[in-house]
């Protein structure tokens, strides 16, 4: 793959991702405006994977696997990162979005690329431990954000 096909795949899925994250963050489910955000942001991870795809056919996957896990791919990174960056703002909707983040995104690549290099009783463990410690991190985030006061995070002018 050219440095440049590289770059413009990477710069494609991190879009993605920062499109997902900031529709969840601003109102993923109530508003129409951060619906197509989210969409928009799906189709710019798919295309940077579609370009992987296209330089590395013999390292990819199979259509249907890439398009289905690099959907819950994206989601999860977005949800994960948007609710980190969004915690202060609204830590009622970071506590559930961060840990569905990292489980949609763990499972997503394992499903990706992990099936082969780890067992899946090891997965399993990961998982299972990195949730529990995404969890804790949540509510000790919630106690923080709750001693220090959050503000609500508008963009109303």
């Amino acid at each position: 793959m050219s440095f440049p096909s590289q770059h413009l795949s990477l710069l494609l899925r991190y879009s993605g991702i920062s499109g997902i994250a900031g529709a969840v963050n601003h109102g993923f489910f109530s508003e129409e405006r951060s619906f197509v955000t989210a969409v928009i942001g799906i189709v710019l991870y798919l295309m940077g994977a579609f370009l992987d795809h296209r330089n590395h056919p013999d390292e990819s996957d199979d259509w249907r696997s890439l398009f289905g896990f690099g959907i819950l791919s994206s989601i999860g990174l977005g949800f994960f990162t948007g609710g980190l960056q969004h915690f202060p703002d609204s830590p009622q909707r970071s506590m559930w979005v961060v840990p569905l983040g990292f489980v949609l995104s763990v499972v997503a690549l394992y499903m990706l690329e992990g099936r082969e290099k780890m067992p899946v009783r090891s997965f399993a463990l990961y998982a299972a431990l990195g949730t529990a410690l995404v969890v804790a991190g949540c509510f000790g985030a919630w106690e923080v954000v709750d001693h220090w006061g959050g503000t609500p995070h508008t963009h109303s002018h």
